[in-house]
């Protein structure tokens, strides 16, 4: 076999160095990791108040990039599963997390159809589905990821 190749970390306080096969000591990991956490939740919640007071804007109001309305329903809600996913790590929560989301489009297009000038879609709900559903694998991924 070739050589053994190892990464040497900053020197700890006696001026030693220690081979070490990962880049970042275990509590700055924990660290980040937490980090990470906290900022997907925070994105979560911003990300679903945008999405209730958009989903609920007259159509006038509504700002319009130039992407498909379904690619669109899809994208947001599949950023909030992996946002929810990640910030909420177990598997029950992501389960939760896609129901509630799922819930949540349904319930804004139900919405639309009250208001007089904005058109409720089934196909925007199954957009939302694709999204989650992928959003929410996109997560479990990302989870394993930051527990290993």
């Amino acid at each position: 076999a070739g050589p053994r190749v190892s990464f040497k970390l900053k020197p700890k306080r006696d001026g030693n160095t220690k081979e070490r096969r990962d880049f970042i000591d275990r509590p700055d990991q924990e660290r980040a990791v937490r980090m990470i956490r906290r900022l997907s939740r925070v994105a979560f919640y911003v990300g679903l108040l945008l999405v209730v007071a958009l989903s609920l804007l007259p159509q006038d109001a509504m700002p319009t990039p130039e992407l498909w309305d379904k690619a669109r329903h899809g994208l947001v809600y599949g950023a909030l599963a992996v946002a929810g996913g990640i910030g909420y790590r177990s598997s029950r929560a992501l389960i939760l997390v896609a129901l509630g989301l799922l819930l949540l489009g349904a319930a804004l297009e139900l919405a639309q159809s009250a208001l007089p000038d904005r058109i409720a879609s089934l196909y925007d709900v199954l957009a939302n589905a694709i999204g989650i559903l992928l959003g929410s694998l996109i997560a479990s991924g990302a989870n394993t990821k930051l527990r290993g």
